[in-house]
């Protein structure tokens, strides 16, 4: 992967179809390390579909930022655009919800390209941090956020179906600096 090609632009609705292919791919190579379950199936129908997509990309207080290599989806950020609380008590600010990037272009930049746009974002915003939540499985996420200059706040859980996925929760402070 060249870098140099990279091109990053906001999402529009037409990108619905290719953001939730890609967030399928991802969204499984991550969490489906030991075979496809129902559950795992139905919450990636579901959430990473392309109507749930067109749903958020449309959402007025949601910010898709896109990576493309030659006029092709990479990765992608989605970002709540305004400040709000995050499960752990004493953090405020902007929320990044997702930021995928298609498991060949890991460790190529493109993640930190979307993280540093995102934060843009955030600090246009006025808001005070960028946090996410992280599932604890994901070792290479964890690790790039830590790079990235994110400290782990605390534990939260994502549940659907009956299952818990323990998570972590990492913030990075912004200043305009």
């Amino acid at each position: 992967m060249h870098l140099q090609s990279l091109q990053l632009r906001p999402g529009q609705q037409s990108d619905a179809l290719t953001v939730a292919a890609l967030a399928m791919q991802v969204f499984l190579d991550t969490y489906a390390t030991e075979g496809v379950r129902p559950d795992l199936a139905r919450e990636a129908f579901g959430e990473y579909s392309e109507q749930a997509f067109l749903g958020r990309i449309t959402d007025p207080n949601r910010r898709f930022i896109l990576a493309e290599m030659q006029q092709a989806l990479v990765g992608f950020a989605e970002v709540n655009s305004g400040p709000r609380e995050a499960p752990v008590p004493g953090l405020h600010g902007v929320e990044l919800v997702r930021l995928y990037v298609q498991p060949q272009a890991q460790r190529s930049g493109v993640g930190a390209a979307l993280l540093d746009a995102a934060e843009k974002l955030a600090l246009s915003a006025g808001a005070p941090a960028l946090w996410l939540t992280v599932w604890e499985g994901n070792r290479r996420a964890l690790a790039f956020y830590a790079r990235s200059g994110y400290a782990d706040m605390g534990a939260t859980v994502h549940a659907f179906e009956g299952r818990e996925y323990a998570n972590r929760v990492v913030a990075k402070l912004l200043s305009a600096a």
